[in-house]
């Protein structure tokens, strides 16, 4: 099983309101509420980040914002760099006890975070990804500092300790660490919240294979097929294990990702979008539930409303980190590694660096790339299932021609590695692509797909073949502005039927 997301949103205008009137909101400014179920969906918890700008208007104030008390989010030259405009939010789900509304679901001390998505929106808010990162992963993690302010050193661990070692910021860090991703900020809804916005939404509908009765997860579901359950159903139905499914946090994690699905797919219906109403009791439920880091204040909010543009439900996707469950030569060395997972590390890091570079292309300088004269001729259109493509990676990005070959086939040409090792040593700091005899057009047009590189003739090349070098600017095959993230097995679509998977 692997996992992988797409993205965007809209900016929600209003009249001035006074007392307790309900708003009247017209025009794309509904669009918000699209906003509001992706991050609603990316939080598992429902976390209405999308509605942020909404709530900025309607609801100022509901939502608690966190300081970073101990220093847990390290220091600035020590975080990944920031390599676009796309914004990325952590979303955690907190099982804390605390409160009237929590403590009903159990006795435990503390606060922990079973649910951690990375939630990317597209530097033009078209897309939008949620990554999920199974709570059984097993990690090395940073050094934090606890709640009480002693110091926990780095050491390899399940995941979602380093919430319970730290809190959110400990967990922005690790997250960070793992991915190299820059985050933009975090968002944390616990279970009552969760429920709160659920009741909001008038129940949600899912789908269920069978009639089952679970104590632990206190539900019963007493018919199989859609139905539409409420807040407290739909908690029971996101923490169940063993009812359905077989047991592990894998299957949960994907009836998650499912519910999000349905969530958005409610939350984005005209029964809560043409009521003002219902609009605005979700909002309301969905931003009582959060609790934010002190910058995502309401210049950020409304920066991030006013760019997404509006989204459709099928640029809205789920995945799970690529995964794998340990051998028996790997728990036989290290017994800690039993009931965990693991990473899939060459297939993680390829969806790791598509989010960290937004799918976008850099600017580059039109020059050859060889020392052979460039093609000056106007090239003929070919067929790109006659072209062969030997693809080459020259960086020290491990599955880059990989991902490469993957993307030149989906476009139907025969593409292969020219080598699996490294050429010229990872240093090649442009891409370039030569030809063999006969191969000008061919070159020609598989350019296109790497605007700023000019194709130029090989010396030893073989007839009609072309052959793609990839350096350190290679984001990813482009032609129409982007390039695609790597397909993930698994991963659910925002659009996809309630009935058509299930765990």
């Amino acid at each position: 099983m692997r996992g992988g997301v797409d993205y965007g949103l809209d900016y929600l205008e209003r009249p001035e309101i006074t007392g307790h009137e309900i708003p009247v909101v017209r025009g794309t400014g509904w669009k918000i509420v699209q906003w509001v179920s992706i991050a609603l969906a990316s939080v598992l918890v429902l976390g209405c980040l999308t509605a942020y700008g909404f709530y900025y208007k309607l609801v100022a104030g509901n939502i608690e914002q966190l300081d970073d008390e101990h220093g847990n989010l390290a220091d600035e030259e020590k975080r990944p760099d920031k390599l676009n405009s796309s914004v990325n939010i952590l979303v955690m789900g907190s099982d804390t006890r605390a409160g009237r509304g929590n403590a009903k679901y159990g006795r435990d001390e503390g606060e922990r975070s079973d649910t951690t998505i990375l939630l990317h929106i597209s530097a033009g808010g078209e897309k939008a990804i949620g990554i999920s990162f199974p709570r059984d992963s097993w990690v090395n993690l940073p050094q934090c500092k606890s709640t009480t302010g002693q110091t926990i050193a780095a050491h390899s661990g399940m995941i979602n300790s380093a919430f319970a070692n730290g809190g959110p910021y400990c967990t922005w860090n690790t997250i960070e660490t793992l991915t190299q991703i820059r985050i933009d900020h975090f968002v944390k809804v616990d279970f009552s919240g969760f429920k709160g916005i659920v009741n909001a939404l008038g129940g949600v509908e899912v789908c269920s294979p069978k009639a089952f009765t679970d104590p632990k997860a206190k539900l019963v579901i007493p018919k199989a097929g859609r139905q539409t359950l409420n807040g407290e159903q739909a908690l029971g139905w996101v923490r169940t294990r063993y009812s359905l499914g077989d047991g592990s946090d894998l299957g949960r994690i994907q009836r998650q990702q499912q519910f999000m699905s349905a969530v958005i797919q409610k939350a984005t219906s005209k029964g809560v979008m043409t009521d003002p109403a219902k609009m605005l009791k979700f909002v309301n439920a969905a931003t009582k539930s959060l609790k934010t880091d002190k910058g995502f204040n309401s210049t950020e909010i409304l920066d991030l409303a006013t760019k997404v543009k509006g989204i459709n439900t099928k640029s809205i996707k789920f995945v799970t980190v690529p995964w794998y469950y340990p051998t028996d030569a790997e728990i036989a060395a290290n017994s800690s590694l039993s009931g965990r997972v693991l990473w899939k590390q060459e297939e993680a890091q390829e969806l790791f660096a598509a989010i960290r570079r937004d799918n976008t292309l850099p600017k580059a300088e039109k020059t050859p790339q060889a020392k052979a004269q460039p093609v000056s001729t106007p090239a003929k259109k070919v067929d790109p299932s006659t072209v062969t493509v030997k693809v080459y990676n020259g960086t020290n990005q491990q599955g880059l021609a990989g991902r490469a070959v993957t993307d030149l086939a989906a476009k139907k040409y025969q593409a292969s590695l020219g080598s699996t090792g490294v050429y010229k040593n990872g240093a090649l700091e442009k891409t370039a692509v030569h030809y063999g005899p006969g191969g000008e057009d061919a070159a020609a047009q598989l350019a296109k797909l790497v605007p700023g590189v000019v194709p130029a003739a090989a010396a030893d090349g073989l007839a009609g073949v072309v052959y793609l070098y990839l350096g350190a600017d290679y984001t990813g095959l482009g032609g129409n502005g982007s390039a695609s993230i790597p397909k993930v097995d698994g991963e659910i679509k925002a659009s996809d039927s309630i009935c058509k998977k299930t765990a």
